[in-house]
């Protein structure tokens, strides 16, 4: 039985200081105090290929040596062995404008498909779908189209993401309680946003898995853990506060006014 710390959002933009940002990812899931190995999920969006550059060794981090793990999987790698494992995910935005999360591959599909059929496609591709919450994105029509997915698909065949951007004072959201109620697994994570200095929030909202794992088979282990019975494991870390919540969903909008960033 192995046990993973696991950020189940996780961004590197080209932008960042990409050391920084793995470093505090490491450093914050560990800082949780929970005796497992660290690991972080992607969801990178369209214009996104970090992953695939430090795979592919285009991209080389000073004094971190990522190594292939198998599976299209990386591991960061230590004196005594793998100190963090990094798996490919992509985020894709729906035509409903919600954010649906493709853990453990790295497809391209493109921004503005219906919602359900993102799922499918996702699922299709041995991916494991997360629908992510977001700041006002389950309400009205929207929350309608959350309903639905929850109808069409079973618990786990779909996970929902929770993140540090829900306040503390934010009380779970209904539709996350009712899906919960239901057996839904929910993951949680960090989804730091796009600008410079969110490097730091990485790994400080995570979520526990437990289960069989092999560090040469890595993808096949973490897919059995996010959707088996009851799905992923108890979550760890904090969410923002109000204050410090506005504060960053104020500065990414005022990076968006300045770089036209969507």
């Amino acid at each position: 039985m192995t046990r993973l710390i696991a950020d189940g959002h996780v961004h590197l933009y080209p932008f960042y200081d990409l050391p920084r940002a793995v470093s505090s990812l490491e450093g914050n899931l560990r800082k949780h105090g929970i005796s497992g190995i660290p690991a972080g999920f992607l969801a990178e969006r369209h214009d996104c290929h970090v992953f695939r550059e430090l795979r592919e060794g285009r991209l080389r981090l000073p004094g971190m040596d990522f190594r292939p793990a198998g599976e299209g999987c990386l591991a960061l790698q230590g004196e005594a062995g793998p100190r963090l494992f990094l798996f490919p995910g992509r985020q894709i935005v729906t035509a409903e404008r919600l954010e649906i999360l493709a853990l453990t591959v790295d497809i391209q599909l493109p921004d503005g498909s219906p919602a359900a059929d993102v799922v499918e496609r996702v699922q299709a591709s041995g991916g494991v779908p997360v629908l992510a919450w977001a700041p006002g994105k389950w309400f009205f029509k929207r929350g309608n189209v959350v309903a639905g997915l929850l109808r069409r698909f079973a618990a786990g065949k779909l996970l929902l993401g929770d993140t540090t951007l829900r306040p503390t004072l934010w009380a779970e959201p209904r539709l996350m309680r009712h899906a919960r109620s239901r057996g839904f697994g929910i993951l949680a994570g960090s989804d730091p946003l796009p600008f410079a200095g969110e490097e730091g929030n990485l790994g400080r909202y995570a979520t526990v898995l437990e289960g069989e794992f092999d560090s040469g088979s890595p993808r096949t282990g973490v897919r059995r853990m996010l959707t088996s019975p009851g799905g992923p494991g108890s979550v760890v870390g904090s969410r923002g506060g109000v204050v410090e919540t506005l504060r960053r969903l104020r500065a990414n909008a005022g990076t968006k006014k300045r770089t036209d960033v969507v």
